[in-house]
């Protein structure tokens, strides 16, 4: 049995099934990180395609967490964790330092009005909270469809010298790893434009 890069947590943290802690106890060769899956469908994605990985799913809502659960069953996905808890908190608490092989972040609540941009997940003490948990050479991707958060995120990045841009231009309005999640599609079917970005942990 490996030693898992996360720490026991109470039972109101983590959220279980007979498919889910299995996870804790595979030989995995990586560890990667989905925040705020919603409906699954990337999350499924990345266990399908990285059987020899253990992935975590953080969902803060826990109606989403019991349709996660659900689907994962249905799915029998062993390799899937889902926590209920706010990311940053998990960040803080749960992850243990240099664990995380790659941090996805789909899609997040922009917060649009400028009174409410302060709620917005994606700070200079998360990306914090993200160098932390992350190995060197770990990636972290972020997708928006709001160009002014992009806009932003790039700007907070950039006074991280831990972090490259994987993309010279930091921003990109194409990815060829995108995956068409629920979000992504509804988005592009309403025109809207879609923003990536992906950092490098050097």
């Amino acid at each position: 049995m490996i030693t898992v890069p996360y720490k026991p947590v109470s039972p109101q943290e983590v959220v279980t099934t007979s498919f889910m802690y299995p996870a804790s106890s595979l030989k995995a060769k990586q560890t990667i990180v989905e925040i705020g899956p919603g409906r699954g469908d990337f999350l499924f994605h990345l266990a399908e395609q990285n059987k020899d990985a253990v992935v975590i799913g953080i969902e803060i809502k826990r109606k989403r967490v019991d349709k996660l659960i659900k689907r994962v069953e249905k799915r029998e996905l062993k390799n899937v964790v889902t926590i209920q808890d706010d990311a940053r908190r998990s960040l803080k608490n749960f992850l243990q330092p240099a664990s995380i092989d790659a941090i996805y972040i789909n899609f997040p609540d922009p917060w649009p009005k400028k009174r409410h941009t302060k709620n917005r997940l994606i700070s200079a003490s998360f990306i914090k909270l993200c160098c932390n948990v992350l190995k060197n050479q770990a990636k972290l991707y972020f997708t928006t469809d709001f160009e002014k958060y992009a806009l932003s995120v790039a700007e907070t990045f950039k006074e991280f010298k831990e972090f490259n841009s994987f993309y010279p231009e930091i921003i990109r309005t194409s990815s060829d790893d995108a995956f068409p999640t629920f979000f992504a599609q509804k988005w592009i079917s309403a025109g809207r434009t879609i923003y990536y970005q992906k950092y490098i942990k050097i």
